[in-house]
């Protein structure tokens, strides 16, 4: 009889510290190779700069529109899928958030963060916010917190506090148990991959160890830094009104190339549409 996994049904790990439902993946990889379909590099061209900034922000765009909408139906299973994922396609291919329109890149981000909050309220009222339900919340909640100090945000203030009130009774039991699903997904990587993961495994072990050597234990993310109040009524923190900015700012900027066809996704181009912005054929010029 086969012994039976720590890693639960439906999840999976994208890289060390990327434990994901599979379902949250799924989106995550079919945005990922989207935004790589928009790539000049890819394609060996040069349209103009930015576009692929601006290919990849519409991306996010759509998928804020569908997340919207689950939120508003209520469906917040599915809107936690499409969070996780959406997140973790930012934080894989961060090049929206280079474009040069510095306005449009904070309010998107800021966006993310209410739909973010919207969506964790939504599960804490129907008794669906925690681990046993979404295995990967820890790790969602981990990235919202990154992503929003990264971009200089506030909205992972609330997230850390629904952290660490989920999360605050986190025995060490269920702390070894995340090492435990590590070594159980780094067994089956690639030769090269499996070596830099086990490093880093080995690396968290140690530094485990060397605080209960001092009798301490290594604080977890969700006890660092500053926190705020989850019902916080800040109106940076209220979905209606950061939506409102958010299509305001959509409907006052191009939402198509501005140069060649009218499409982002350069695999649609004909190779007669591609061909005058290829390397090639500037070189000729």
């Amino acid at each position: 009889m086969a012994n039976a996994s720590a890693i639960p049904d439906g999840h999976t790990f994208l890289e060390v510290n990327t434990f994901v439902s599979i379902k949250g993946k799924d989106i995550a990889e079919k945005l990922l190779q989207q935004a790589e379909n928009r790539n000049p590099d890819a394609f060996d061209m040069y349209i103009y700069n930015d576009f692929f900034s601006y290919g990849v922000l519409e991306l996010v765009d759509k998928t804020l529109a569908t997340l919207h909408t689950k939120i508003k139906k209520k469906e917040w299973e599915e809107a936690y899928y499409i969070l996780e994922g959406l997140v973790t396609f930012v934080d894989f291919e961060p090049a929206w958030a280079h474009c040069d329109d510095g306005d449009r890149v904070d309010i998107t981000n800021r966006t993310i963060g209410v739909c973010a909050i919207a969506v964790l309220c939504g599960l804490d009222d129907n008794d669906l916010l925690h681990s046993v339900h979404f295995p990967s919340l820890e790790n969602l909640l981990k990235r919202l917190v990154s992503l929003s100090e990264g971009m200089d945000c506030q909205y992972g203030l609330p997230c850390k506090a629904i952290a660490r009130r989920v999360f605050q009774d986190k025995s060490e039991a269920e702390m070894s148990l995340d090492i435990t699903r590590l070594n159980e997904w780094a067994i089956g990587l690639e030769a090269d991959e499996k070596e830099k993961a086990k490093a880093q495994i080995e690396k968290m072990i140690e530094e485990k160890a060397a605080a209960a050597a001092r009798g301490k234990r290594v604080k977890p993310w969700y006890a660092k830094g500053d926190v705020c109040d989850e019902n916080d009524s800040d109106p940076d923190f209220k979905l209606s009104r950061v939506w409102k900015d958010y299509k305001e700012c959509l409907s006052g900027v191009p939402r198509l190339p501005m140069r060649g066809p009218p499409k982002w996704d350069l695999s649609k181009w004909s190779a007669a549409e591609r061909r005058a912005f290829e390397f090639g054929a500037m070189d000729d010029d």
